[in-house]
C-alpha cells in the first residue's frame, strides 16, 4: 500500500530486516540557477534496522547547506506538537463509531487486525475509516521492525549543525488543506482504502516488504514510479491530495528559496519527484536547471 511513502500525515495517526547494497546511491537531483544551487534527495520515511543509506554526495551538499528542507519540521517542544496536531484531529475523528460508519464484515476485520497488532480496539473505533486504514498499515510496518525513528528525515534533522537553518514545507494550511480532502473523501472511499489494506495484511508474510526501498537504495525509480503510476490510477483521490496538490503547494516556497538562498537541500520523500507531477519536472518547468536521474 501507501504508508510507506507518507511522513506526517499518517505519523499524526498513531523482524529486523538487514539491507546490503552493493553500493549505497539513493537518488539525488541538483536544480541552479545564476546564484543559488538546490539539492533534492528522495528519502524514505521509516526504514527497519540495518539499512545504511547514507552517501558521500549527500553529506557534502548537508555539511555545505544553509538552509535544510523538509516536509514537516519537528516541533522543539510537546506544547507545540500538540498546537500542530489537535486542530488536524476533526479531520481524523469520525462522528461516528468506526462500526457504524463502515459495514459489518469490514469492522470485524478492522478490529480482528487491530488485535493481532496489539492496537486498543476503542482507539480504532475513534477514527475515519481512511485514518484507521493508515493506523493498521503502519502498525503492521512498525511490528516487522520498520520505524520512523530510523527515517532518513527523523536521522537528518536530529544531526543538522545548530547554525544550520530548517524550513517545513508543509505549512498549516497546506497539512489542513491536505486533511480536509482525505476527510472530504467520503466513508465509502474510506472503506474502500480499508479494505485494500486488510486484504494486504491478510495476504503479507512475516517478512517486511523492502521491494520499495531496496530499488530506492540503488537509485532505482523505476519500481516507484510505477506504484506512483498505479496509486493514480487506482486511487486517483488520494493521489491528488498527498501527491499532486501538495508538490504544487510546494513550489512557492522552492522558488522563493531559488531567489534569496545560497546553498540548499531538501529532503522529501521519494515518490514526490518521479512522474509529470514530481519536483524535478516542475523545476525544470520553472526554468530551472535540474541535473539527475
Amino acid at each position: 500500500m501507501y504508508a510507506w511513502l507518507v511522513p506526517g500525515l499518517a505519523a499524526m495517526l498513531l523482524a529486523t530486516v538487514q539491507v546490503s547494497p552493493a553500493r549505497a546511491d539513493p537518488p539525488l537531483w541538483r536544480v541552479s540557477d545564476a546564484d543559488t544551487e538546490m539539492v533534492l534527495f528522495g528519502s524514505v520515511h521509516a526504514l527497519p534496522p540495518g539499512v545504511d543509506w547514507r552517501t558521500e554526495d549527500l553529506d557534502r551538499a548537508l555539511a555545505s547547506a544553509d538552509l535544510v528542507v523538509f516536509e514537516i519540521v519537528t516541533p522543539d517542544t510537546e506544547e507545540e506538537e500538540m498546537a500542530m496536531i489537535l486542530p488536524m484531529m476533526r479531520y481524523i475523528i469520525g462522528m461516528q463509531p468506526l462500526s457504524a460508519t463502515v459495514s459489518g464484515p469490514t469492522f470485524a476485520r478492522a478490529r480482528l487486525a487491530a488485535e493481532a497488532l496489539d492496537l486498543e480496539p476503542g482507539v480504532l473505533e475513534m477514527f475515519r475509516p481512511w485514518a484507521a486504514a493508515f493506523m493498521l498499515e503502519m502498525g503492521a510496518d512498525e511490528a516487522k521492525g520498520r520505524s520512523g525513528d530510523l527515517g532518513v528525515d527523523t536521522i537528518l534533522e536530529t544531526g543538522l549543525r545548530d547554525d544550520q537553518r530548517t524550513e517545513a514545507l508543509d505549512t498549516d494550511a497546506l497539512l489542513h488543506a491536505s486533511m480536509a480532502a482525505l476527510a472530504e473523501d467520503g466513508d465509502a472511499e474510506g472503506e474502500a482504502l480499508l479494505i485494500e489494506v486488510l486484504d494486504s495484511l491478510d495476504e503479507a508474510d512475516d517478512a517486511l516488504d523492502m521491494e520499495m526501498e531496496n530499488a530506492w537504495l540503488v537509485g532505482d525509480l523505476e519500481p516507484i514510479r510505477a506504484e506512483m503510476a498505479s496509486m493514480k490510477v487506482e486511487a486517483p483521490g488520494l493521489y491528488q491530495v498527498l501527491m499532486t496538490d501538495r508538490n504544487h503547494g510546494w513550489m512557492p516556497a522552492l522558488r522563493r528559496m531559488m531567489e534569496t538562498e545560497g546553498r540548499v537541500v531538501v529532503i522529501v520523500g521519494v515518490a514526490h519527484m518521479v512522474g509529470e507531477d514530481g519536483l524535478p519536472t516542475l523545476l525544470r518547468q520553472a526554468g530551472y536547471t535540474v541535473e539527475g536521474p
